[in-house]
């Protein structure tokens, strides 16, 4: 199979999904919350939830490539560092500020848990999320965890036992949850990420397809996870992993080339300040509009704009020049006395 260091239509797929979630907060979810309608779009949109399981299966694909690039748990977990905590940190304090200026109490947290939210890892902390939408930096930090420890015993290419091993340890938590329903399996559930292990798995087997091939065992473990899929979570959510599943095949095999248009991309470049950003602090602003009689749907399209707007500035003025200047950083303490640089990815 022909090989390509970027694919451009992933990135535009990341921001699909980031511009499917952001409609249905503004839409569905704003409904749900808050009882009021929100512009008539909350049937169209309700399906916008799925678009975090696609950053799942992306995360599986894309971190796992990582992995297999890095020298150690150290330099990915610095690589991984640097690429989230600009953003995320500046997203923290700017919902913070936000949404303790607005009047709706049950967004709000106090100080101290706005602090360990900027750890990234407040719900390992038992701590409030200054932004509901911070539940996936959870599960994706748990994943990278994994990640790190195949990295640290060194068996990162053993990826089918580890794969198969991952899944049935999911289907044992799922069955003992189910025939024992209790807090504390739910939490075992919950923080073993068994809900979503699939999703990175699949992720995971299609990288393994782009770089060795067609191989049966890669297909029939995506059709374990699509079946897991259909057991444990809901029909619904399996036909719409199916979907995913059949896009994923058309981007490897280069079948869905129109996705890489510089709009598209631009979304997929923006996507993370986008997600990060975009729910309490649109609701907050769309709960003044409804308070001054600005219903209708152009006053979201409008929103939705502006937060696309505000991803962008987050991106080109503190995501991008922080990285930047944190590799850079990186790079010089890195490079070894008398001898070429290393190179950073």
């Amino acid at each position: 199979m022909s090989q390509r260091k970027r694919f451009t239509e992933i990135d535009a797929l990341r921001g699909l999904a980031a511009l499917a979630v952001v409609l249905f907060h503004y839409t569905t979810r704003y409904e749900e919350r808050f009882g009021e309608v929100s512009g008539g779009f909350s049937e169209i949109f309700s399906l916008g939830e799925y678009g975090v399981q696609l950053f799942f299966i992306i995360s599986g694909f894309v971190i796992y490539m990582s992995i297999l690039k890095v020298k150690s748990v150290s330099d990915f977990a610095i690589k991984r560092s640097f690429r989230l905590y600009p953003a995320y940190i500046f997203a923290v304090v700017l919902t913070f500020t936000v949404v303790s200026l607005a009047s709706i109490d049950q967004l709000k947290i106090d100080i101290m848990p706005a602090l360990i939210n900027l750890t990234m890892f407040q719900d390992f902390l038992g701590a409030p999320r200054v932004d509901g939408v911070y539940w996936t930096l959870r599960v994706e930090m748990t994943f990278y965890i994994l990640m790190a420890i195949l990295l640290f015993f060194k068996v990162e290419k053993k990826v089918m036992p580890i794969v198969i091993s991952w899944l049935a340890f999911s289907v044992i938590i799922q069955l003992i949850h189910r025939n024992i329903d209790t807090e504390m399996t739910a939490t075992i559930r919950e923080f073993s990420i068994a809900s979503f292990s699939h999703m990175f798995i699949i992720g995971i087997m299609f990288y393994c397809i782009w770089q060795h091939g067609n191989q049966l065992k890669y297909h029939a473990v995506i059709a374990m996870c699509i079946a897991y899929d259909l057991a444990f979570m809901s029909v619904e959510n399996a036909l719409i992993t199916t979907v995913f599943v059949a896009t994923f095949y058309l981007v490897i095999n280069n079948k869905l080339q129109f996705l890489s248009s510089r709009v598209l991309v631009f979304f997929g470049t923006i996507s993370y300040p986008l997600y990060l950003i975009h729910q309490n602090i649109g609701y907050v602003i769309i709960n003044q509009l409804h308070a001054m009689g600005f219903t209708h749907p152009i006053y979201t399209v409008m929103l939705i704009g502006a937060t696309v707007l505000a991803a962008y500035l987050i991106f080109r003025y503190i995501e991008t020049p922080v990285q930047n200047a944190l590799y850079k950083l990186y790079k010089g303490q890195r490079k070894p006395s008398g001898k070429k640089k290393m190179a950073v990815d």
